[in-house]
């Protein structure tokens, strides 16, 4: 049950203000309303025919109150599309509406009114500090500079660890700096530390296809012209990482359809020199303590103030899951594996030919635009030789000298615009920024759905007698050889399935 203080006065739209009756009459939920009632009338009063009080006597709006107790339309708060969870309830639920139906019909009223939403959060969070600095452009040019600044450091610091040898490129603790991080410490790994236990290492989320010679050279030569991006966005110059070809080199040569015989061949034989693994591991470390780029997470750029707060020079990137012992087989042959190189692929050449996408949040150019247009109206245009201007009474020879008058001695008017297009470009990053972050809970969601929602499927796995036989696993399963995912332990040793699950 769904208690409401009996003893609270709330007000409708018409401002008449009514009380809870105390019997539970005034119960039901509103009948004419999407997220009211289901049931045709809900549970009416015992005054069925009575009128709302106040502003409601008299009325037959079923929303504000005519027609009886019955409906909670014209009840609380006014409805702009974004209310909160317990005036949504108040107004819309019944008193006997389970916690489950209604945060499911909160979630309805919330997807149907996404906008207003956003629009709330706006209101409620434009003056946070952290919102500020991530998505307000005139706190968002001094992160960016910090940033840059901290970049610039970093790269030096790096440089100079390389050449003295004291560079530990594989951190002691391998993990996630960008997610699933651990902030509770580690006092409750004490008991395994002590007794030499290590922690389980988490599933990498690279293919283990990415141990295949050419991906090696391909990813080598991939991050070589991000690295060379990125440096010169942040004025890093000297990389002795980079070879000098990378600005000239083609970013399709992954590409089946557009790779030559040639490009093949060498990328094969560089993924195949034993010393690339090496120098392909410096560059993914300097890419994530650098500049914050996670590559094998698809290449994933932290935002300014995460980099600024987390990654040290000691932050451990995401590494290849270990090498297997056999021949590693191509991407084309793991569904999983295509899916994640084109991701990472298109992140790369998108990140490289649109820019930094921070810096376009500062909507520099745009709002220069708008401000130059908004001058340009306030310019009246009397006859030929007679011109005004809307912000004050003076008149001019000529439009050139109105400009300037409205940039000289209407500085303010000016600086006044230039606040609300700056105001605009900062609601516009919150609302993408939710909606990105809506569409990553999505996206998540519909994964979790698809793999343990999908049913189950049949596969054919080797029996103990050397044929095949039926099994049942999980839809989107797949069995691979030679990897130890997920093991059938009920099987001898030599007769064990490995089953990979993908990416769950």
């Amino acid at each position: 049950m769904m208690d409401v203080d009996e003893q609270r006065d709330y007000y409708d739209d018409r401002g008449g203000a009514r009380r809870r009756n105390r019997d539970g009459g005034d119960g039901g939920g509103d009948r004419h309303h999407p997220y009211g009632n289901d049931e045709e009338g809900g549970r009416r009063g015992r005054g069925g025919g009575r009128g709302g009080r106040g502003g409601d006597r008299g009325g037959g709006d079923h929303h504000r109150g005519g027609g009886g107790r019955g409906g909670r339309g014209g009840r609380g708060p006014r409805d702009d599309g974004a209310l909160s969870f317990r005036d949504f309830c108040y107004k819309y639920l019944r008193d006997d509406t389970t916690p489950a139906e209604a945060e499911r019909r909160y979630e309805e009223y919330q997807k149907e009114n996404q906008e207003a939403f956003f629009e709330r959060y706006f209101r409620d969070h434009r003056h946070d500090q952290n919102e500020r600095a991530r998505n307000d452009p005139r706190v968002l040019v001094e992160t960016l500079k910090a940033r840059d600044d901290l970049s610039l450091t970093r790269a030096q610091e790096f440089f100079a660890a390389r050449a003295d040898g004291s560079l530990v490129v594989y951190g002691a603790a391998e993990g996630d700096e960008n997610e699933d991080a651990n902030m509770d410490g580690d006092d409750a790994k004490g008991d395994d530390a002590a007794a030499g236990v290590r922690p389980p290492k988490k599933r990498s989320p690279a293919p283990i296809e990415c141990w295949n010679p050419r991906r090696l050279g391909f990813d080598f030569k991939q991050a070589g012209r991000l690295i060379n991006a990125l440096d010169q966005e942040k004025g890093i110059e000297g990389n002795p990482l980079l070879d000098g070809d990378e600005a000239a080199a083609s970013m399709d040569v992954e590409d089946d359809a557009a790779a030559t015989a040639e490009d093949v061949a060498a990328l094969q034989a560089l993924g195949a020199d034993e010393s690339t693994v090496a120098r392909l591991d410096e560059r993914l470390c300097y890419l994530l303590r650098v500049h914050g780029v996670d590559y094998y997470r698809r290449c994933q750029e932290m935002n300014p103030v995460t980099f600024l707060e987390r990654i040290t020079m000691d932050s451990a990137w995401t590494q290849r899951d270990p090498k297997p012992e056999g021949a590693v087989g191509d991407m084309s042959e793991n569904p999983y594996a295509v899916k994640w190189a084109m991701a990472t692929d298109n992140n790369v050449k998108r990140r490289i030919a649109e820019g930094d996408p921070q810096v376009k949040k500062l909507g520099t150019a745009e709002i220069e635009a708008k401000l130059e247009e908004w001058i340009h109206s306030c310019v009246v245009k009397h006859d030929e030789q007679r011109f005004g201007c809307t912000l004050s009474s003076k008149l001019f020879l000529a439009e050139e000298f109105v400009l300037k008058h409205i940039r000289n001695k209407q500085a303010h008017h000016v600086a006044d615009m230039q606040e609300r297009l700056l105001d605009e470009q900062y609601k516009k990053n919150v609302i993408e920024y939710l909606k990105y972050e809506e569409h990553k809970k999505s996206s998540r969601s519909n994964r979790r759905n698809n793999m343990f929602g999908g049913g189950m499927m049949m596969m054919t796995v080797p029996g103990p007698d050397g044929n095949g036989q039926m099994i049942q696993v999980p839809g989107g399963a797949r069995a691979i050889a030679g990897m130890a995912r997920y093991t059938d332990l009920d099987a001898s040793v030599a007769e064990r399935v490995v089953i990979d699950y993908g990416d769950i």
